[in-house]
């Protein structure tokens, strides 16, 4: 008979036991090479192999990292680049150092920039460089714009406009103005457009939703209070027409807002002056002086016969009511968005209501 091997013939799961387990190569993003730099600086007697155990990598790549500290301090943490854990090849690389140095120029004078502007650089920076193979598609743009963290933003107001530098003498010259007046006897008008047909630009759905060419319908408030909120004036309401079909056999004296009208419903000298006069008529009842801050709109001119006994009119310097009026700091943005529970303010939200439903 054959002699038997006693010995057991390994078998493959017995192989893949003892063969030692190769250990997985892990990469670092770019964020986290620079808490690495961040925290080597911050302890600096922190060795290397505690990182390496920290981030589960080689103490290899820790000292690469170190090395390269300059490089991975510089990102930015929320740019795109950041996520990354290898840096990807840069199609056509000059023009876009070019564009790179052209989009910061650009942005340090205060340029408008957009997609189509971005294209048009880039596809004369590739005729300048005689880069005939480069197309300039839509995804090379977009890009672009993450490697570099370019997002659109809206453009709002106009504070960008104000003497940042002159903002603080500008506020104590106010503060001297106003030390001779009561809060109840400091006011602050200003108008705002009210666009009542345009529908929200975001919906809830399941799937794409198409949208349709909004309204530019549009009349124009123009909010009066004090400084302690004690005095909240009925609003003046400029609209397009004068006898609109949903108050045509309403008497307009009797609803809760001051009611003008004009073919723009913009606010007009004319209007502004009658206000005033109703609003001096108002303060000199209550025996009662004011001073009222606007700002220098020119709609806000007085005609020459207009004389005021109870009111004091402080014009604000240009470019600079984003900063220093009342009305812009919150309260024309919660007259018009949040929830009011004021009931003066609710009975005028109320009458809006009515007229355009």
């Amino acid at each position: 008979m054959p002699k038997v091997n006693s010995k057991k013939q390994p078998n493959e799961t017995t192989k893949k036991q003892d063969e030692p387990l190769k250990k997985k190569r892990n990469s670092l993003t770019a964020a986290q090479k620079k808490e690495i730099c961040l925290k080597k600086i911050a302890s600096p007697f922190l060795k290397n192999k505690d990182l390496a155990k920290e981030y589960v990598v080689s103490e290899g790549m820790i000292s690469d990292t170190l090395k390269a500290k300059d490089r991975w301090l510089a990102i930015d943490p929320e740019s795109y680049q950041a996520g990354l854990k290898r840096e990807k090849k840069v199609s056509f690389p000059n023009i876009e150092e070019a564009l790179t140095i052209w989009v910061e120029t650009a942005l340090q004078a205060g340029l408008i920039i957009t997609d189509n502007i971005l294209s048009t650089k880039a596809l004369g920076f590739a005729f300048l460089l005689k880069e005939n193979k480069f197309k300039c598609s839509g995804g090379w743009v977009d890009n672009f714009k993450k490697r570099h963290n370019l997002r659109q933003y809206h453009i709002h107001g106009e504070a960008a406009s104000a003497p940042l530098e002159d903002l603080d003498t500008m506020r104590e010259n106010l503060r001297q103005t106003l030390k001779d007046y009561s809060p109840e006897d400091i006011f602050n008008c200003d108008e705002t457009g009210l666009f009542w047909k345009m529908k929200p630009s975001r919906t809830i759905s399941n799937g794409q939703v198409s949208g349709t060419k909004q309204s530019k319908d549009r009349v124009t408030v123009l909010l009066t209070c004090n400084v302690t909120g004690t005095e909240k004036l009925a609003p003046l309401f400029i609209h397009k027409y004068e006898n609109p079909r949903a108050i045509k056999n309403i008497n307009k004296k009797t609803l809760p807002v001051d009611y003008y009208w004009n073919q723009k419903s913009w606010m007009q000298v004319s209007i502004w002056n009658e206000y005033i006069k109703k609003l001096n008529t108002r303060m000199r009842r209550q025996d009662q002086n004011i001073l009222l801050l606007v700002d220098n709109a020119p709609t806000h001119a007085l005609y020459e016969t207009t004389h005021l006994t109870n009111i004091t009119i402080k014009h604000l310097l240009p470019n600079t009511t984003a900063h220093l009026q009342p009305c812009d700091q919150g309260i024309i943005n919660s007259f018009k968005v949040r929830n009011i529970v004021d009931l003066n303010i609710i009975e005028h939200y109320y009458t809006l209501y009515f007229i355009y439903t």
